[in-house]
């Protein structure tokens, strides 16, 4: 509408950014206690000597650590890439 103020790109812009960093930051937290919880189990198992136990629950550590990795990448991708440009910048 013509009476309507437009919203600042650079302010719409800073949301977004600051919203999916939230988003990652809460996910990567909310993943990290079963990751947590799994490399307890895994060095349970190799305390115990239960190789067959501890070789599945790298497998189970490895994914969730490279899951977990992924979402902090994305993150900090997002809040550097999202960032207001400079006066210079066109």
């Amino acid at each position: 509408m013509a009476g309507e103020p437009k919203a600042d790109a650079g302010s719409i812009r800073s949301a977004i950014r600051w919203g999916l960093v939230l988003a990652a930051v809460a996910t990567f937290g909310f993943r990290l206690p079963q990751f947590v919880r799994e490399l307890r189990t895994w060095h349970q198992a190799l305390r115990l000597g239960d190789e067959s136990a501890a070789a599945s629950r790298l497998t189970f550590v490895v994914a969730d650590s490279v899951g977990l990795l992924i979402v902090l990448a994305f993150g900090v991708l997002i809040y550097f890439v999202l960032r207001p440009r400079g006066k210079s910048q066109p």
